[in-house]
């Protein structure tokens, strides 16, 4: 696969605050950068997109450095969290607003931003301000002003942070059709480990300036390198198991009230939809959490149960 953007050596020192990173996105590639709050993740993008300059490194676009390019010569689009729309032009205009800076004629700028507004389903928009528009519809003017200046790397900040639960999850399938329609690299900052899994290809997990590990959602999730990854992405349940230590996903253990592998007492029960989550206290104290996909409604809280572990995934976090 080729290499789109190389990130070599790259290194940021501010007073309390540090970023070294190595990595490589590929082409055509969604990739995430995801880690907690202070991870990095911002500067990261803002290193990529030549609004904040390395002390050293350097980062590659196509086979050329351009460590040292104004953010206006990378050809690097950027989709904002707060979306940064002008409040004072309408929807068209603030899509037509780059091809304006490169110097397109009117004929031009009119039918690129009605082709792209049919693409992206906001044709409709077209006259009206951002302060008329919902959430989803900024996120979608935003990415038709990124998406039409034809940038070769497209960086998004968090673009669904603010917006409520059911409408994120629409819109994260909105912007899995759309990568796939266009296929253009993007780079993908979130805090939010569900995200990052659905939408992408690959995950940089981030802490603390450093990186602590690169793959997929399968790799990220089950074959964690590090004690951060283990403990940052999903839940994870540390138990003693004939005298050893296991760490083993909700998911991954069962419940019995006949036998099992730990003894223990329901404390709580949660119905979160098509999965249940049940808590149970064991004789050493420790809460383990267990996840089912059916119905449970022959549990209740206070009744003993027994715990079991499986051996496909347990093994995975010793």
């Amino acid at each position: 696969m080729k290499e789109k953007i190389v990130l070599k050596g790259l290194k940021k020192s501010y007073a309390d605050f540090s970023v070294a990173l190595s990595f490589n996105v590929y082409e055509g590639e969604f990739l995430s950068l995801l880690g907690p709050s202070g991870s990095g993740k911002t500067t990261t993008l803002h290193l990529i997109a030549g609004f904040v300059t390395p002390d050293s490194g350097s980062i590659i676009k196509d086979g050329a450095d351009i460590t040292n390019f104004p953010p206006e010569k990378r050809n690097i689009g950027i989709v904002f969290q707060d979306y940064a729309l002008f409040p004072y032009l309408n929807v068209f205009s603030n899509i037509a607003f780059g091809l304006k800076v490169k110097g397109r004629t009117n004929a031009e700028i009119r039918d690129l931003v009605e082709n792209i507004a049919r693409t992206l389903e906001i044709e409709k928009l077209l006259r009206k301000s951002p302060d008329k528009l919902s959430g989803g519809e900024k996120q979608r003017v935003a990415l038709a002003r990124a998406m039409i200046v034809k940038p070769d790397v497209l960086l998004m900040d968090e673009p669904l942070a603010s917006l409520d639960a059911k409408i994120r999850e629409r819109l994260r399938e909105d912007l899995k059709s759309f990568h796939k329609k266009f296929g253009i690299t993007i780079i993908y900052v979130t805090h939010d480990q569900t995200e990052a899994m659905y939408l992408s290809e690959r995950i940089v997990l981030l802490n603390q300036g450093r990186v602590e590990q690169i793959g997929n959602a399968i790799d990220i999730y089950y074959h964690p390198q590090t004690e951060f990854v283990r403990d940052f992405v999903g839940k994870i349940n540390h138990v003693k198991l004939k005298g050893r230590d296991v760490f083993v996903r909700p998911e991954d253990i069962g419940i019995s009230k006949m036998k099992g592998d730990i003894k223990g007492r329901i404390k709580e029960i949660f119905y979160l939809g098509g999965v249940s989550e049940v808590r149970v206290e064991t004789e050493s104290d420790a809460i383990t959490v267990v996840k089912l996909t059916k119905e449970i409604i022959d549990l209740k809280e206070g009744e003993e149960v027994y715990l079991n572990f499986g051996e496909e995934r347990k093994e995975n976090f010793k």
